[in-house]
């Protein structure tokens, strides 16, 4: 596999740290960021078949690095300016069918190269994560297959809820630079400009993996560069956990939300949790609701989450089918025993993977026993069963029967 390794910036945000040397070469507990990227790509065997693209003020420092190294890079020298897509198009002729890029702005130690590579086979792809500083990244939104609808350029994403950034790992295929004359541009505005022909896959991790591009990031990467995967996540049951059910809910309008839940919510917004709702939802199947509804539905929930927390759910996931039939314009091909209508767990499993989601770090918050066990079915340790009405937690070591009041004050105690 070719690997292109980009370093073509001037870390101005970092200097006077980079003022005569690339972002990469800036130093972690005695060694150079580069050589803990270098050291990872090595682990899976892509560091024999490296191209490095430089500005030609750091060459030396990548020449220096690899003098006494057996196996050794392409290195191509190149003026400021091109842009991460203009510098591919330009050297487009020592590109390989298919490539591996990553930007070396970047950190990343112990990234599984090889789950990457083998996740959407062959597809474009482009890493993925929550970013902690939505506001300065390009930020996606993906459908239920993962394949990217929409990038949201940093500086102009205010408009999106989206948490989502995609970061400076991708797998492209060459043809992508085929038929764009440009010469100067932003890798991000070409693949925009392929979105119609061409498939781009979110590729989902939560592997230590942080952007260290202002003084502040390097500042908290030096301190806590080692940290691992250990991101929490919380799912949400919908009717009667975060908003009433005690209507038929087939109007955005009708959308009345737990005081409590708000109050929960609110927590979160600074901690970095992946928020995600699971739910049941036969209407579709019955005739009730259109699925376009209801996609419709959660957008609206999302937005008025946002405006009263600050934070919103970074995917919902809901069952349409319902196995009883005779109901008055019910869907016939949704009236099925399927495998993701809870208690079952297909819609869990697939949020586990979609998100990279470690179980032993998962809350699961429901009102209803099928919640519940469907969480403890998927191997989630920590469920918890939400009853309005009471004051006082009640339950066992699996399952605790507790308000959201009194789960708030149990998350507030939780290092997350």
């Amino acid at each position: 596999m070719q690997v292109v390794l980009q370093s073509g910036g001037l870390g101005k945000r970092l200097y006077p740290l980079t003022k005569n040397k690339p972002k990469c070469f800036l130093n972690i507990n005695g060694k150079s960021i580069f050589s803990f990227q270098y050291n990872n790509l090595k682990k899976y065997n892509l560091h024999k078949n490296l191209i490095i693209i430089s500005n030609e003020n750091h060459i030396e420092f990548f020449k220096k690095f690899f003098r006494n190294k057996k196996s050794k890079p392409k290195i191509i020298s190149e003026k400021y300016g091109l842009g991460s897509g203009g510098s591919l198009k330009k050297n487009i002729k020592v590109l390989e069918k298919q490539f591996l890029l990553i930007y070396l702005d970047i950190f990343f130690s112990n990234i599984n190269f090889k789950k990457f590579l083998s996740t959407y086979k062959n597809e474009n792809k482009i890493f993925s994560h929550i970013s902690s500083h939505r506001w300065d990244s390009d930020l996606i939104d993906v459908d239920q297959n993962n394949i990217i609808k929409k990038i949201h350029k940093k500086n102009h994403n205010h408009n999106s809820l989206s948490r989502t950034s995609i970061s400076g790992i991708y797998l492209l295929n060459k043809s992508l630079l085929y038929n764009f004359k440009i010469k100067k541009f932003d890798l991000t505005k070409l693949i925009i400009k392929k979105f119609n022909k061409n498939k781009f896959y979110s590729y989902f991790s939560n592997e230590n993996f942080r952007d260290f591009g202002t003084k502040e990031r390097y500042s908290k990467l030096k301190k806590n560069f080692k940290q691992g995967k250990n991101k929490f996540s919380v799912i949400l049951d919908r009717d009667g956990t975060i908003i009433s059910e005690k209507k038929f809910l087939s109007s955005e309008n009708d959308i009345k939300f737990y005081s409590q839940f708000i109050n929960f919510l609110s927590i979160l917004k600074n901690k970095n949790v992946i928020i995600i709702c699971i739910t049941n939802q036969p209407g579709i199947a019955k005739g009730f609701i259109k699925e376009k509804k209801v996609n419709k539905i959660h957008n609206i929930l999302n937005q008025k989450l946002f405006s009263k927390t600050g934070a919103a759910f970074d995917r919902f996931y809901y069952c349409p089918h319902h196995p009883e039939k005779g109901f008055k314009g019910e869907i016939k091909k949704l009236k099925i025993k399927c495998l993701c209508r809870k208690p079952n767990i297909k819609l869990f499993s697939k949020a586990i993977s979609d998100f990279d989601l470690d179980k032993r770090s998962i809350l699961n918050i429901g009102n209803s026993w099928i919640d519940m066990e469907a969480g403890i079915k998927s191997g989630i340790k920590n469920n918890f069963l939400i009853n309005h009405n009471i004051n006082e937690i009640k339950g066992n070591k699996k399952i605790k029967t507790l308000n959201f009041k009194s789960l708030t004050k149990i998350i507030k105690k939780i290092k997350i």
